[in-house]
């Protein structure tokens, strides 16, 4: 890489005055090479996700050439200095430069964080719940039903929101073509994630079991969505509501903490590794998770439906 420090020649330094200071960009990567980069990304990566990568790679870039800059990520919230290093850990794989890359990790001492299960727990804790459920029931009611459904799944399986559309067309296209059982396990209503690693075993984000009822499934089967997080999260826009899909997941892991002790809902969130998941997949215990999970989730499926 062959970069100008264009702060440097204009005889400024860059302070980064405030929590998430913006490093001058890399300006000597051709346009080419960003495209590149971006198609190259999404071999791996899901589109938004690419995109999100990309734009990181292009605030930090110029981190790679001169590492000096490497200190301002020190300051950075832990949420953007993860994903700052996960797009400069992808940008220099792709340049040919991980090992320096790897160097100012270590020499800035650099560390990756993600959220732990007592910043889940308190992140829960101080969520206004109430307020998410009564969101939840309004938005339901004033969307098309094949967009509503999709909330009504994602609110009793506590996925991710983009997973929670593909696991709503996963089953509808997977039911159309008489294959369903190679992705529900029937004897448990258990939705096996993990056995679809290109869509739900996403390095640090993860997704591996749900449990369903019949009714829920009924739902899915009847409605048959295949609609996109992004068309979703655009319908809601339009009705005028903010959108609080990434809600849902704390509103499903409060209604499961009086049934479940926090590494089981961690396990059905996807919060561990895939090591640790292989532990907890055996079906006696499985059994008894899904059990105590449909008896939390009960008197708000019974609600939802009703609405729906």
């Amino acid at each position: 890489m062959h970069v100008k420090n264009e702060a440097e020649n204009n005889g400024q330094e860059w302070t980064g005055g405030d929590l998430n200071p913006r490093p001058p960009e890399c300006k000597s990567l051709s346009e080419e090479i960003w495209e590149n980069f971006g198609n190259y990304l999404l071999k791996t990566h899901r589109e938004k996700h690419a995109k999100e990568i990309l734009r990181y790679a292009k605030r930090f870039s110029l981190i790679l050439e001169k590492p000096g800059l490497a200190s301002q990520l020190l300051v950075l919230s832990k949420d953007v200095r993860r994903m700052a290093m996960s797009s400069l850990s992808n940008l220099s794989k792709y340049l040919g430069v991980y090992e320096q890359w790897k160097q100012i990790i270590r020499n800035y001492g650099l560390k990756w964080e993600n959220r732990n299960s007592l910043e889940t727990f308190l992140s829960i804790l101080n969520s206004n719940i109430e307020e998410t459920e009564k969101w939840l029931k309004e938005v339901i009611r004033k969307l098309p039903k094949e967009y509503s459904a999709i909330l009504v799944f994602n609110a009793l399986t506590g996925l991710r929101p983009t997973e929670a559309a593909m696991s709503c067309k996963l089953i509808t296209e997977l039911s159309e073509k008489d294959k369903l059982d190679l992705y529900l396990d029937k004897d448990l209503m258990m939705l096996q994630h993990f056995r679809f690693p290109d869509l739900f075993l996403r390095h640090s984000k993860n997704s591996y079991i749900s449990f369903i009822t019949p009714e829920l499934l009924r739902l899915m089967l009847e409605t048959k969505p295949r609609i996109k997080y992004s068309a979703l999260d655009t319908k809601i826009g339009r009705l005028g509501y903010n959108n609080q899909t990434k809600q849902l997941r704390k509103l499903y892991a409060t209604k499961l903490r009086n049934y479940l002790p926090q590494e089981l809902i961690d396990l059905l969130q996807g919060r561990i590794g895939q090591s640790v998941f292989m532990k907890f997949y055996y079906k006696p215990l499985l059994l008894d998770t899904q059990q105590k999970t449909i008896k939390a989730l009960q008197p708000l499926q019974e609600q939802l439906l009703q609405i729906i």
